[in-house]
């Protein structure tokens, strides 16, 4: 491969867009379960810019299995970051009905599925005959059910469908909050993201008979590379969001902002709730997981997130943090009560409780105890 400053620059965005993805996924599943939906976001916008610079540079003929992949992954990109600011938004886990977003994804998939099963010869054939003309490679000419020229203008149309949804979420919630914290720094990064988004096919919608297709196709596939670019590399300056922290509070100010009518429980789901939260942290100890996130519990109970959060302001009297916390400190003293793990140091006490810290370990044992750990120590060992 020849080393060119093009070639540097697209290397370089698919390096950032593959390495936000990976700790997005990472962590999500440490934390927050809605940052893997993010994490895969960014690999998907990392392997639309792939496509672009295999087009362009020419070396799609040494891939021929990824072949008209990259619509595939532009028609799930385009649901699932809406998703993705819908869960955070509304504490709201995703639900069946959401299958509905991948329909067009699955028409596509359908339309092209003979093609994607062509065997690798036949493929690189195809792409010999397309590869020198950039409109032509991404026109889908060999559509079984449209058109040729459908697929490109239907996709741009599409992303501003969901561009417009995302963007009608962030105004209604932005004025809900209290913008400090976690939601300062994810509104701010959000808008940088629909800002830049909104490039990707505005100017084709705007300029699609006024200017020549060649042109058109730099720009929209340009304008993918910049947008991974920019957001993925921003990131690295939004760590609450890279990172899920304060999440919990987030969502919690979130339910609170909901209408009165929505902040009751039947009897019915309060002892559903109750019971698998039962389970799941009297039982299981899930707790002791570290930074086990509300999202957690989410996924290990199936009851969303905003009834859990319900629940436990509301019949519980405490938040989602002071209670894991709480557990963890009864969990604790059981262990100092035990006399069985005396050689352990503070530090190692807050790890094996799901404290991640010593600092975080003492403020919760002081404030749940009304005392410091080195004392309940000490006065568990005067008593044995």
């Amino acid at each position: 491969m020849e080393i060119t400053a093009i070639n540097l620059f697209f290397l370089f965005t698919m390096f950032i867009g593959s390495l936000v993805g990976l700790v997005l996924i990472y962590f999500g599943f440490q934390k927050n379960r809605h940052n893997i939906l993010l994490g895969i976001n960014f690999l998907l916008l990392t392997y639309m810019s792939l496509i672009v610079w295999l087009i362009t540079s020419g070396y799609y003929f040494h891939l021929p299995f990824i072949y008209r992949t990259g619509n595939l992954a532009g028609f799930l990109f385009m649901p699932l970051m809406y998703m993705y600011i819908r869960m955070v938004l509304t504490g709201k886990a995703l639900a069946w009905k959401d299958l509905i977003h991948l329909l067009p994804f699955l028409v596509i998939l359908l339309d092209f599925w003979p093609l994607f099963m062509l065997d690798n010869v036949e493929k690189q054939v195809l792409i010999h005959s397309e590869i020198s003309n950039p409109v032509l490679f991404t026109t889908y000419t060999q559509s079984r059910f449209f058109s040729f020229d459908f697929y490109t203008p239907f996709r741009s149309v599409a992303l501003a469908f969901y561009w417009i949804l995302s963007v009608a979420l962030v105004w209604a919630n932005t004025k809900k909050h209290d913008i400090k914290g976690f939601a300062k720094e994810w509104f701010a990064w959000i808008k940088i993201f629909l800002g830049l988004e909104l490039l990707v096919f505005f100017p084709f919608l705007l300029l699609f008979w006024a200017i020549d297709p060649l042109t058109n196709f730099f720009m929209v596939h340009l304008t993918i590379v910049i947008l991974t670019i920019v957001t993925g590399f921003s990131l690295v300056f939004f760590p609450k969001i890279l990172y899920g922290m304060d999440q919990n509070l987030f969502v919690e100010q979130s339910i609170k902002s909901k209408p009165e009518k929505n902040e009751t429980l039947s009897e019915q789901k309060t002892r559903e709730i109750e019971s698998k939260l039962d389970l799941v942290l009297t039982k299981d100890k899930k707790f002791l997981q570290h930074g086990y996130s509300i999202h957690s519990l989410a996924a290990d109970t199936d009851i969303p997130v905003y009834l859990l959060t319900l629940y436990i302001n509301h019949h519980l009297n405490t938040n989602f943090s002071d209670l894991i916390n709480q557990k963890r400190i009864e969990e604790s003293c059981k262990l100092i009560q035990s006399g069985k793990f005396e050689h352990l140091s503070i530090h190692g006490l807050a790890e094996i409780s799901g404290f991640n810290n010593r600092n975080s370990f003492t403020l919760s044992f002081q404030k749940f105890k009304n005392v410091s750990p080195s004392a309940f120590i000490k006065s568990a060992k005067a008593k044995t």
